[in-house]
Order: C-alpha cells, then structure tokens, then sequence
C-alpha cells in the first residue's frame, strides 16, 4: 500500500466506536499510529477479549443500542477531538430486516446510537482546541446509494446518516466542529465477508478495497488539511457506486 502520507495527531484525543475489528480497528490503529490517545468502545467485557492486541488503547465497554449505557460508559471522557462513529451492523446476521422488529433494531444501532452517542460527548467536542476543530466522523456505506434487498434497514440507516451529517454540519459551524462521513465499499470485514466476492465482481480495478484505504481517508478527514471541508460523504469504493447505480446487483 502507498504509505508516502502521514499525518501527525500527536496529543489528539480521539474516540472510535465499534473499534476492536475491522474498518474500526483500522482507524483506531491508524490514529494510535499518528499519536493521538485513542478509546475504542466494544461489547465484550474486556479488550483481553478480543483477537486484536488492545493493550494501546483505552478500551470501554458499551453497547451503542442502549441509550443509559452510552450515557454511563462515555460520561468519564475528559477531553475530545475526534468522534468517529464507526459502530454498527447488518440484524440479517441474526434476523431477517424485512422483519419490522429486526429493521427497527438496525435503525436503532446504525442510526439512532450515533445521535445519542454524538449528544453524550458534544460538550467535550466544543471544547476541543484541535487545529482545524473538532470532528465527528460517520462511518456510512456504498449501500445508502442504492436499494440493498438483504439489510434494508442497515441501508436506510446508511442513507439517512448522511443526511445527519450534513445537519449536524450546518448546526454546528459555529462551534468550530466539522461534520463530514465516509462510505465504504465491499470491503472485507466480519460484517460483508459473505457479500464482497459478488459484489466486487463490478469494480473497475477488479480488486477488493482494504481497510487502511478506509483508514487513509478518514484521517484526512479529520486533519487540518481538510479544515474546509464539512457537511460531506466520502465514497471509498474503487468507483462501485458510480458504475453500479442503475443496476447494483
């Protein structure tokens, strides 16, 4: 992989939710790498749970569909720079979404906890002095630009944080906070590993994305290079949603 940028969050205080696997344990490592204090939220009880060495990262347990539990588990924060809201997943996994309990459940987790896990750490945000200001970041997906037959609540939920980023970008410019999301394509992950082989099948470059190219675009996000951006969604994904629009599958 190209490794000729590097970004120095040295000092920065940065929160990543969903952080122990994945596009979020990709980003976490990618801050850790930069310098910055980094908190990764999980469900398990412990980071000694995890595959992952955690031992680097300030680790806290939280289950991001449960509203009292966000406000407990993120009230001891003392500083905040960077809020990435990386938490969240397909219920087809265990439910089928079509399934109005199970698509509540996936508007729950992929939408709703990043509004109140936003709200939890908003005041530590408006005190952050990071050069360029704050951030929150929304981890979206390629599949809020078109229909997603499997999740369609994941989907909807996708869809519809893009369009709170752009809300809380216009709320907030005032305080010096910048909003903006990035939406990944069929990468690799625990999450889409039953999905990528077919999908990926339409990418231009005939390759599968990785989880640093994730990485890569969010710290530029959230950099001072990218001061004057907010309020917008980034796709990473090879050019899938750009070739695939009409006929995604």
């Amino acid at each position: 992989m190209f490794n000729g940028v590097s970004f120095d969050y040295d000092g920065a205080h940065v929160l990543v939710t969903g952080g122990t696997n994945g596009i979020g344990f990709a980003i976490a490592t990618a801050y850790r790498d930069s310098g910055a204090n980094v908190t990764i939220t999980g469900r398990r009880e412990s980071a000694s749970d995890y595959d992952h060495d955690l031992s680097d990262m300030i680790y806290c347990q939280l289950e991001v569909s449960d509203h009292d539990q966000i406000i407990h588990s993120l009230g001891n924060i003392e500083k905040l720079d960077i809020l990435i809201n990386n938490a969240g997943g397909h219920q087809h996994i265990h439910d089928n979404e079509w399934n109005p309990a199970a698509f509540d459940a996936a508007l729950t987790v992929n939408l709703s906890s990043i509004f109140h896990v936003t709200d939890a750490v908003l005041d530590k945000l408006k005190a952050s002095q990071f050069p360029g200001g704050a951030s929150v970041i929304g981890i979206s997906s390629s599949s809020a630009f078109f229909g997603f037959e499997p999740a369609p609540g994941y989907a909807a939920a996708k869809a519809a944080l893009i369009n709170l980023i752009k809300s809380y970008a216009v709320t907030w410019e005032d305080f010096g906070i910048r909003a903006n999301g990035v939406a990944p394509g069929f990468i690799p992950t625990n999450l889409t590993k039953e999905y990528v082989d077919s999908f990926t099948a339409s990418y231009p470059d005939a390759r599968k994305g990785r989880v640093e190219e994730v990485s890569a675009a969010v710290l530029f996000l959230t950099s001072p290079a990218a001061s004057w951006i907010t309020g917008h969604t980034l796709r990473v994904d090879g050019g899938f949603t750009v070739r695939n629009q009409r006929n995604p599958n």
